[in-house]
């Protein structure tokens, strides 16, 4: 399967299409940057993905994780914080942080976190407010192919996050997941973040202006306007100038010549991930498998189907290319809401 970012289950072994003397395990899409160091280094959490710009993302590698670091360490000076000697719940353990990867050697003592890797607070502390301020709304453990995912009241106890920052944590995670995992946008009579409920309907209402106006009040989702028209659309409303711009992007965007992959032509070089619908562009390079940086699911990029369905990786897919799509897929989010709360 391709490298996994957080938790993806694995895929089984190629078909018996895959190019000769390949290994699609080790030759799949790339989307961690390593190099070779002695001390273990943090894992790259840093999708490879082009995502809504539609041109190739930067590979954002471990010296950049690093730099974070530093510029945190160097403006940092509050009172470094250690855990209870004492404290029966934790579990104590001799030996190097593995979260320090500035080599600070706070002077805590050192506990194992759920998947067995040994942090202190001050380390911890640093590394998942790094996740936070890279856009992450999961705390993922930062060694080298560890893929636990930790829950936030562990975070909380095992950081001995201060007040002040709990409640920075806390703002940070309701932010990524109202943008991500939320469709909240600002209301155009009285700019409150309105959140719609229906998915699959445009026409929404306010219900402070509704309130206000003492008579319903609904706008468009699609271009933010008062809606126009008698009827529910699920396109557009009938204001001028209402159209889908991520519809229009995949009707018209050029289409793609893969370098690894044989046997394939007419592939839009733009897709919308089929499960949660985001606008997602292919490096070109490797296998087709993609995997989208929001909701996680590998697919692949040419039939469009679920990685484990298709494992023709560098070969032409069975079903062949998937035509344009001509509309954008609706997520169910309340899986990933419940992995948040």
């Amino acid at each position: 399967m391709g490298h996994k970012l957080t938790t993806e289950e694995n895929t089984e072994s190629t078909s018996n299409n895959d190019t000769p003397g390949r290994n699609p395990h080790t030759e799949r899409r790339n989307v961690t940057v390593r190099r070779p160091r002695a001390r273990p280094r943090p894992r790259n959490v840093f999708r490879t993905a082009q995502v809504n710009s539609y041109a190739p993302s930067r590979r954002t590698g471990l010296d950049t994780v690093l730099e974070y670091f530093e510029e945190e360490a160097s403006s940092t000076t509050e009172q470094e914080k250690c855990y209870d000697p004492n404290d029966p719940t934790l579990r104590f353990v001799d030996g190097d942080d593995d979260m320090d990867f500035l080599c600070q050697d706070y002077k805590s003592r050192r506990a194992l976190m759920s998947c067995g890797h040994s942090v202190t607070p001050m380390s911890l502390t640093n590394w998942c407010r790094h996740l936070l301020d890279k856009g992450e709304t999961i705390f993922v453990c930062g060694q080298k192919d560890c893929n636990a995912e930790w829950s936030f009241d562990e975070v909380c106890k095992m950081a001995l996050l201060t007040p002040e920052e709990t409640e920075y944590f806390e703002k940070q995670l309701f932010s990524r997941v109202a943008k991500d995992y939320l469709d909240v946008k600002s209301c155009p009579g009285c700019k409150s973040s309105v959140i719609r409920t229906e998915l699959d309907n445009l026409r929404v209402r306010c219900t402070i202006c509704s309130a206000d106006k003492l008579k319903p009040y609904e706008f468009c989702w699609q271009c933010l306007k008062e809606w126009k028209g008698s009827s529910q659309y699920t396109d557009r409303c009938l204001n001028d100038g209402c159209f889908n711009a991520s519809l229009e992007v995949l009707r018209t965007c050029p289409k793609i010549k893969f370098q690894e992959v044989r046997g394939v032509s007419g592939c839009p070089s733009i897709r919308a991930c089929p499960t949660c619908g985001m606008l997602l562009g292919h490096d070109k390079t490797k296998c087709k498998n993609i995997i989208c940086p929001r909701c996680k699911d590998e697919f692949c990029f040419v039939c469009l189907k679920p990685s484990t369905v298709c494992k023709t990786y560098f070969t032409a897919c069975v079903s062949g290319v998937a035509p344009r799509q001509t509309y954008i897929p609706v997520w169910n989010r309340q899986h990933m809401l419940k992995r948040l709360i």
